[in-house]
């Protein structure tokens, strides 16, 4: 919706900034930064290189990019801005990462219901009111680690199975 009453050139430098906030809180925690699709950002770890603490490494990395977007936020309305709505999702499991595309143009890339699920994830913040989402799955792995807050079962679109939610809320001390 910014978009629609924003001026062009003022938008891009403003998703510009935004993009590189995030990204240099990603790249903090070992992050590949994939691809940016419009305002959004996907971000995978554990691939090109092993990293035994990949689901640590993507919280920490979602609360400080949170906590940078916040931060530019405040310098956006100061500049007369409309400020940015960051939303996280955050699964862990198996996916394809690779090379992948046609003959004239190839990605790097994760593919897979993994991938897809986090993407549900971080739209169900929406309807939750919430900025970070995290799977069970995620949970079960770190819960020793950050502090989260449990929320309903779902079945995300497009999934057949259920899975429960649970909000990121910080770092565990």
């Amino acid at each position: 919706t910014i978009a629609e009453s924003a001026d062009p050139d003022v938008l891009m430098r403003q998703t510009s900034r935004y993009f590189s906030v995030l990204t240099e809180a990603f790249l903090a925690e070992g992050g590949t930064v994939e691809k940016f699709i419009g305002d959004a950002v996907m971000v995978f770890w554990n691939a090109p290189h092993p990293q035994p603490d990949h689901v640590a490494r993507a919280c920490r990395a979602a609360l400080a990019a949170k906590a940078a977007g916040e931060r530019l936020n405040v310098e956006f309305e100061a500049d007369g801005l409309t400020p940015f709505i960051t939303r996280f999702g955050i699964h862990v499991g198996e996916a394809v990462v690779g090379n992948v595309g046609s003959t004239e143009r190839m990605n790097y890339t994760a593919l897979g219901n993994t991938v897809n699920l986090a993407a549900r994830l971080e739209g169900l913040n929406k309807q939750t009111g919430t900025t970070i989402l995290v799977s069970e799955d995620v949970y079960q792995r770190v819960e020793d680690l950050f502090k989260f807050r449990a929320l309903d079962a779902v079945v995300a679109k497009g999934m057949t199975k259920e899975t429960r939610i649970f909000e990121l809320t910080g770092v565990s001390t």
